[in-house]
């Protein structure tokens, strides 16, 4: 028989809300910092803003009604949630020592955006824990942490294009240079960016 999961205080909203909230603080402190906002104008855009909000929502969703289970796989979770924190920050000293222009200092050297990047394994850290706990658990939250990659990822392309526009061949050196993510460089084809390069 089927059967809805039930609300629990101790559940994985306890690890998942800090960690969105220490990523808010980081962005708040980095702005604060460097002397200027992180984000790109696009982030005031509402369509933008609501759009990317909506897979957080409902990765939180899942996070309320997922106990939070010891084991192999909520072992594994706590790792890329720890290795999340440590790529993020990392990712916002190098921007706050960039000050201003094309951040292409410290973990900006390996990718291009290590703060999604840290997101990304954030979110796959919860889909191991959400999965500890239940197949069904682990499957939602998989389908909303994707959900938050595609989002993510879009908004990634976005950013590209406002970056070229903004510095110009400085951009477009260091992005031609740079893996999108993390991984390995690819050749650049001729013309540009290869489009396929994560």
């Amino acid at each position: 028989m089927f059967s809805l999961p039930q609300f629990s205080l101790y559940s994985l909203w306890m690890i998942l809300i800090p960690a969105i909230a220490t990523a808010c603080i980081g962005m708040l402190v980095g702005n604060a910092l460097r002397g200027c906002r992180i984000e790109d104008v696009d982030h005031t855009n509402l369509k933008v803003t609501i759009i990317s909000t909506l897979p957080v929502l409902a990765l939180i969703g899942v996070s309320v009604v997922t106990p939070i289970v010891t084991g192999a796989f909520f072992g594994i979770g706590c790792a890329l949630e720890l290795l999340a924190l440590v790529v993020y920050v990392f990712a916002v000293a190098a921007f706050v020592k960039a000050r201003r222009g094309v951040t292409a200092v410290g973990i900006y050297r390996l990718s291009r955006n290590p703060m999604y990047a840290s997101q990304f394994l954030l979110f796959a850290g919860f889909v191991f824990m959400a999965w500890s706990a239940s197949a069904m658990t682990g499957l939602l939250a998989a389908v909303s942490a994707a959900g938050n990659a595609a989002v993510t990822h879009w908004m990634v392309l976005g950013e590209e294009k406002f970056l070229a526009r903004k510095y110009g061949e400085e951009y477009i050196a260091y992005r031609n240079k740079v893996p999108r993510y993390f991984g390995f460089r690819r050749q650049e084809q001729p013309g540009g960016e290869d489009s396929r390069r994560i």
